[in-house]
């Protein structure tokens, strides 16, 4: 693509797709000297910075989501110059919102959220080689157990099959070891993880 204007180069930022606008939502990253707290859409043909009157901070290793049922982009921690984040905020198009849930997940970094359709959840998984599932509602995040769970670990990748209603995982790192495995997220009255693959 060649688009007349593209957001400053940057990595450890992320997007997620609004499918109710069509657009592609970047937020934050850093260029090795600065943290950023800017704000892009893609609709596949040009890139527009947004303005929104409040934003949040500056930072990275963040992790994003789209809630197609509510037409909210959901952000989750991250790490910023300073400290790593817990805070929840919202994307609608126009405005970030920051949340107020009554528990949050620990603060962390290199976390993945996906988007379970069916449920209406966004399911986090870990962050800052640890090993925890949260689920995010609109209001509150929920803290899941679960019979098996996949080992902690960071900058491992999150999406929806939403054919089988599955949340799957794949790899990561910790521990100066690059993980190869797969697993999959079952949400019922237990939940549970199933493992496929292994690590190197």
């Amino acid at each position: 693509m060649t688009p007349a204007a593209s957001p400053p180069a940057r990595r450890d930022h992320a997007l997620a797709y609004d499918s109710a606008r069509g657009r592609t939502v970047l937020f934050g990253g850093h260029d090795y000297y600065n943290y950023r707290s800017d704000t892009w859409e893609w609709d596949g043909t040009t890139w527009t910075q947004m303005t929104p009157a409040a934003s949040p901070p500056a930072r990275r290793d963040h992790a994003l989501a789209y809630d197609s049922a509510r037409g909210r982009t959901v952000l989750f921690g991250g790490r910023s110059p300073f400290s790593s984040l817990s805070d929840t905020w919202e994307w609608d198009g126009s405005n970030w919102t920051q949340q107020t849930p009554a528990v949050s997940p620990p603060a962390g970094f290199t976390a993945a959220l996906a988007y379970d359709s069916a449920r209406g959840r966004t399911v986090l998984f870990s962050g800052s080689s640890l090993s925890y599932t949260w689920e995010w509602d609109g209001s509150n995040w929920v803290q899941r157990t679960s019979t098996a769970s996949p080992s902690a670990r960071g900058w491992h990748s999150l999406a929806y099959d939403s054919a089988r209603g599955r949340t799957v995982l794949l790899g990561g790192y910790i521990s100066n070891s690059i993980l190869s495995d797969t697993w999959e997220y079952s949400p019922s009255t237990l939940p549970t993880y199933v493992a496929f693959g292994g690590s190197w």
